[in-house]
C-alpha cells in the first residue's frame, strides 16, 4: 500500500495526546482493496470488515491525521464499500459525505440525509455504512467521555441525552461546506507543538457544539434501522465469521431466525443482490485479500492459487476465476503477480 505524507502523522491505534515538540503529519495510504482499507482501520483501532460492492478496480486514498485524543480521517473511494463492524469502548464520531449528495451512502441499512452529520450516537457499540462509489468522506473520532467533560465544561449538558438518542443530524447546505473546507484544510496544514493538538481538538469541540446547539439550522435524526434492515446487518457480520464455511441459504435463516423471504429482500433492498450473492462477494473478498498479501499467505501456508480458492469455497476453478474477474477487474493470477513484485 504506497503511503506518503503530506503533513500531521499516524500515532498507531489508539489517540493517546503525545508530549514534547514535534512536526506531526498526515499520513496518505492508497488501498486497491476493501481488505487493504480494513487493515488501516485496524491501524487506528477500528475492527471493521469490509468488502466491495460494486464492480471493478478499486483505487482508493486514506488520509488519517491523529490530534491525541481525536483522530481525523478522510476516505475516497472509487467504488461502493460496506464496512461493518465494533466501533469500540469510549468511541464516537462525526461522518459526513463531502458533496452532501451521496446515493448509496447508508447507515445501518439507511439512506443519510442530505448534508448530514452522522455517526455521533453515544453508547451504541455496531458500526454498518456504505460508501457511495466516486466520492469522499470524512470522520472524525473522538473519545465520549473528553466530550462530554467539554460540553459540561460550557454548561450543555442537556445535549448529552440528544447523543445518546438520535445518530445524525441534517445541517445546511453553508454549514455542512464549512465543516468540509474546516476539515479539509485540517488534513494538509501542519501542526509543529502538542498545544496546536491541543487547540485544533478544542476548536473541532467547539465547532461540533455550536452545530449542536444550533436549533434553527439542525434537525436531529434517529436512524433507528428496521428490523428487516437490522437483519442485514446481522446477515453480513455472520457472512466475515463463516466465510470459510459451506452454508446454504436455509442454514443462514435458520442461523439468524429469519426467513428466507425476509432476508432475501432485506439484502436486496441495502444492497442490490441476494444473500448467496453477498456470501461469494464476502468470500472473494477474503481470497483478493490473501492473494495480495504475502504476509497472509505465509501465515495459513499457502502455495497456489487454487489452495486459497478452495479455502474459501470455491472448488470450479473456472467458475472461480470468472467470478473473481467480474468483481475485481483483473485476473487472480495478476493480483498474486503484483504481491511478489511490489
Amino acid at each position: 500500500m504506497p503511503t506518503r505524507l503530506i503533513s500531521h502523522a499516524s500515532l498507531g491505534s489508539s489517540a493517546q495526546p503525545s508530549t514534547g515538540s514535534k512536526n506531526i503529519h498526515s499520513q496518505i495510504t492508497a488501498f486497491r482493496s476493501a481488505s487493504e482499507l480494513k487493515q488501516l482501520f485496524q491501524q487506528i483501532g477500528k475492527a471493521f470488515d469490509a468488502v466491495q460492492v460494486s464492480r471493478g478496480a478499486l483505487n482508493g486514498q486514506f488520509t488519517q491525521t491523529n490530534l491525541g485524543s481525536m483522530c481525523l480521517l478522510e476516505i475516497r473511494t472509487n467504488q461502493r464499500l460496506l464496512l461493518n463492524g465494533d466501533r469500540g469502548l469510549d468511541c464516537m464520531s462525526f461522518c459526513f459525505e463531502a458533496t452532501g449528495l451521496a446515493d448509496e451512502h447508508l447507515m445501518f441499512n439507511k439512506p443519510i440525509a442530505p448534508y448530514s452529520l452522522n455517526g455521533f450516537r453515544q453508547g451504541q457499540k455496531e458500526s454498518h455504512f456504505q460508501l457511495t462509489a466516486n466520492t469522499t468522506t470524512y470522520l472524525v473520532i473522538l473519545s465520549v467521555s473528553r466530550f462530554n467533560a467539554f460540553i459540561a465544561h460550557c454548561g450543555a449538558e442537556e445535549l448529552i441525552e440528544h447523543l445518546e438518542a438520535n445518530n445524525a443530524l441534517q445541517t445546511t447546505p453553508a454549514m455542512h461546506e464549512k465543516f468540509r473546507k474546516k476539515l479539509q484544510t485540517l488534513l494538509v496544514t501542519p501542526v509543529v507543538t502538542t498545544q496546536q493538538q491541543r487547540e485544533i481538538t478544542n476548536h473541532l469541540y467547539r465547532s461540533f457544539l455550536h452545530v449542536l446547539r444550533d436549533k434553527s439550522n439542525v434537525n436531529y435524526l434517529s436512524y433507528a434501522p428496521s428490523a428487516r434492515q437490522e437483519l442485514v446487518r446481522e446477515f453480513v457480520d455472520f457472512a466475515f465469521k463463516n466465510s470459510r464455511n459451506d452454508c446454504n441459504l436455509d442454514q443462514i435463516s435458520e442461523s439468524l431466525f429469519a426467513s428466507r423471504r425476509t432476508l432475501i429482500q432485506g439484502t436486496k433492498e441495502s444492497l442490490g443482490m441476494g444473500p448467496m450473492e453477498i456470501m461469494k462477494r464476502v468470500r472473494l473478498e477474503q481470497v483478493n485479500w490473501i492473494l495480495r498479501s504475502t504476509e497472509a499467505r505465509a501465515a495459513e501456508n499457502f502455495k497456489t492459487i487454487t489452495q486459497v480458492a478452495q479455502h474459501y469455497g470455491f472448488q470450479s476453478r473456472g467458475h472461480f476465476a470468472k467470478a473473481y474477474q467480474h468483481l475485481f477487474a483483473e485476473s487472480p493470477s495478476e493480483t498474486w503477480l503484483k504481491s511478489t513484485t511490489s
